[in-house]
């Protein structure tokens, strides 16, 4: 399993490439590309020294905006996917306690202890392919790692279409 989040940094939930949304969340049913870019905005990513540019796009019926993070972003998060993922995979996982994880990774403890805290609240909401019910943390990580590095970017830039303003793929609930 360390050698999948090994993988899972070296490759696709490393990159900070733009993807370009394949649906609308608003309007999942319509086949066709209908939204618009609309400009970009602004945010930090780890292991950059400046912000990045992220587009936005603007789906034409219902006259909302939506983007598409990048496989290395999470919403709401400053830290990429795959280090959350080993974070979480190191606390759950490997039980290693927070402080200890925090002291390792040179992380600030709160940094660390709200992830987890985070992650507990939200996890009964996320589901993984084949999956029924809702799963605690060590089982839906488990299942999770299971599956390929490619098959897991996949399947969070899936809940990054289906949920572009919602926080359950950022891993805590707003």
């Amino acid at each position: 399993m360390a050698g999948l989040v090994a993988s899972l940094w070296r490759g696709a939930l490393r990159s900070l490439e733009m993807p370009e949304p394949s649906r609308c969340p608003y309007c999942p049913d319509r086949p066709e590309r209908h939204w618009t870019l609309w400009g970009f905005y602004q945010r930090w990513a780890q292991g950059r020294g400046e912000k990045i540019d992220v587009p936005r796009h603007q789906c034409r019926f219902v006259k909302r905006t939506f983007s598409v993070l990048p496989d290395g972003l999470l919403p709401y998060h400053y830290l990429r996917t795959a280090v959350m993922l080993r974070t979480l995979q190191a606390i759950f996982i490997n039980e290693i306690p927070l402080a200890r994880w925090a002291k390792l990774r040179h992380f600030a403890r709160t940094t660390v202890r709200h992830l987890r805290e985070k992650f507990e609240d939200t996890v009964g909401r996320l589901r993984l392919p084949g999956q029924e019910g809702a799963l605690g943390p060590k089982a839906f990580l488990a299942r999770l790692f299971r599956f390929g590095a490619d098959r897991i970017a996949e399947i969070f830039r899936g809940w990054k279409e289906m949920e572009p303003k919602h926080s359950v793929i950022g891993l805590y609930a707003r």
